[in-house]
């Protein structure tokens, strides 16, 4: 696994996401008081980005139905879709945000 520079912490706001294209990928970063998560921009269940979804706690609802996904493994809770995230894991050192990708 490799590492890839992502953004600044300071660009993703606090309880808050933002969507970053990483090597022809869309990969949203979020801050939520349980850490920063990195998660595939695409909701399972209707396929829909899920920048601006709501955090709570460790969950992110998509902001399209209000699928709920759990940001620290992608598994999902509720009945829209059993499909979990693809998620990524996160690095961050000096501001920094980093996320593993496969080689």
């Amino acid at each position: 696994m490799r590492f890839v520079e992502v953004a600044d912490v300071s660009e993703v706001p606090e309880n808050g996401n933002k969507a970053f294209a990483v090597e022809g990928r869309s990969i949203l970063i979020c801050r939520a008081g349980a850490g920063i998560f990195a998660v595939e921009n695409r909701c399972t269940h209707n396929f829909s980005e899920l920048e601006g979804g709501r955090i709570r706690g460790h969950f992110l609802f998509c902001p399209m139905h209000g699928a709920r996904f759990d940001l620290r493994d992608g598994s999902t809770a509720g009945a829209l879709t059993k499909t979990p995230l693809c998620t990524f894991e996160v690095r961050e050192s000096g501001g920094k945000i980093a996320i593993g990708l496969a080689d």
